[in-house]
């Protein structure tokens, strides 16, 4: 063969795509012509450079994708965390609200019946085996037949003049937490008795009182309303439980 069809021949020789014949032929020409044989050695080492360089390129492509696949892993992963981090905390002070917040509840849920509790003297002992003799008055909730407990009743005193005559009236409502509004409405029997002791409204005031209003709404901001405002809360969310005879 001529050296120019040895030449062309050489890339597949070398890559081992030749078949058997042309391979004899190409090695019997090789020992026989230097220049060719030196052209073949030197593209040998040629294609053994290039394919070295393709697989340390092949090579970084693969640990660049790692790395920007690894990267990308990472930061949905932190992503994750503070998502569950927040949705633990949004937990935590959801419980914590429920727990802590007062809500009013209307008169239907609770049902209260009330009248003036006349003062009582009763002696407390703490812990340390020490006493104190104490004196309360206040509202007593004479019967509740309403679907909801609570925990606190809210107890204002305001002197308003009702249809031209100076009354002297105490406003309650019964509140509950967040939590036990949601969690506990289990049915309460009708004419159990609970006093309730305010300190807000002081016992001369108790003694004055002639009017009790259960209030749906407004009962921290009807001592504080003028008397027009107070009649009209009064008239739209007050509910009459006792009148002095």
């Amino acid at each position: 063969m001529k050296c120019e069809i040895i030449r062309d021949l050489l890339p597949s020789y070398i890559d081992g795509l030749t078949n058997s014949i042309t391979n004899e032929e190409i090695d019997n020409h090789l020992k026989e012509c230097e220049q060719c044989r030196i052209y073949y050695e030197e593209m040998k080492e040629m294609n053994s450079e290039f394919s070295e360089s393709t697989a340390e390129i092949a090579e970084n492509i693969i640990n660049d994708r790692s790395n920007l696949m690894l990267k990308k892993f990472r930061r949905i992963r932190i992503k994750w965390i503070a998502i569950s981090c927040t949705a633990v905390i949004l937990v935590v002070l959801g419980l914590f609200w429920i727990s802590k917040m007062w809500i009013q509840l209307p008169y239907e849920k609770v049902k209260v019946e009330a009248n003036i509790q006349e003062p009582i003297t009763d002696t407390v002992t703490f812990d340390d085996g020490t006493g104190e003799t104490v004196k309360s008055s206040g509202v007593k909730l004479t019967g509740k037949a309403g679907a909801y407990r609570f925990n606190y009743m809210d107890c204002r005193y305001k002197e308003i003049t009702i249809n031209g005559e100076k009354k002297a009236v105490a406003f309650v409502n019964c509140q509950t937490t967040v939590g036990d509004y949601i969690f506990r409405h289990d049915p309460v029997e009708a004419g159990t008795e609970a006093v309730w002791v305010q300190g807000g409204i002081e016992d001369k005031d108790f003694d004055n009182v002639e009017l009790i209003y259960y209030m749906n709404k407004g009962i921290r901001e009807i001592e504080n309303a003028s008397e027009d405002e107070a009649v009209k809360m009064i008239e739209r969310y007050g509910i009459l439980l006792w009148e002095k005879e």
